[in-house]
């Protein structure tokens, strides 16, 4: 009777370790933009969205285009990039740089769940980040997005440059 106790406990703490730790690999998202390069026409933007509850983190190398790249410019020359953050901050960028940022949470818990989706951007539960590119646009043309429960961050990129971005992000 014991051995079959011992063995009913034994069950019990594995099925509870398991119950907790199965949560756990849903936590931790990531969204990945793949290299895109562009040249001289208009603005182009990256649009970061998150759910409030997602703490996140943001890598953005801007790597300008130079006479080295497979990127022809025709009837002019290669511009240097500038990047313009979502509070207009703006930042011309000669070399190679990787921008790292911090997107903290509002909130611990969502009470419910967010379905959102707009311009450049779509999340969900089992997709609480979001990281795209947008041709054409600028930071001034972009809608503002007023979501309960997202936030949304369009980076504007001017200029002939090579973009990468990565977003890693931990709900909590």
């Amino acid at each position: 009777m014991y051995r079959q106790l011992v063995k009913v406990r034994g069950l019990l703490v594995v099925i509870l370790v398991l119950a907790i730790l199965l949560p756990i690999s849903s936590i931790f998202q990531s969204a990945y933009l793949p290299s895109v390069a562009f040249a001289g026409i208009g603005q182009n933007v990256v649009v970061v969205a998150k759910e409030d509850n997602v703490y996140a983190r943001l890598l953005l190398t801007v790597q300008p285009l130079g006479n080295e790249s497979n990127v022809t410019v025709v009837g002019g020359s290669f511009q240097p990039p500038t990047l313009v953050f979502p509070n207009g901050t703006s930042r011309q960028v000669n070399s190679t740089t990787t921008f790292s940022m911090t997107l903290p949470n509002r909130v611990v818990f969502l009470f419910g769940a967010v379905s959102a989706s707009g311009p450049g951007f779509s999340l969900s539960p089992s997709s609480p980040i979001s990281v795209q590119f947008l041709g054409n646009q600028n930071f001034t043309s972009f809608p503002g997005v007023s979501i309960p429960g997202v936030e949304v961050f369009p980076f504007t990129i001017s200029g002939d440059a090579q973009i990468t971005a990565q977003l890693l992000g931990v709900v909590v």
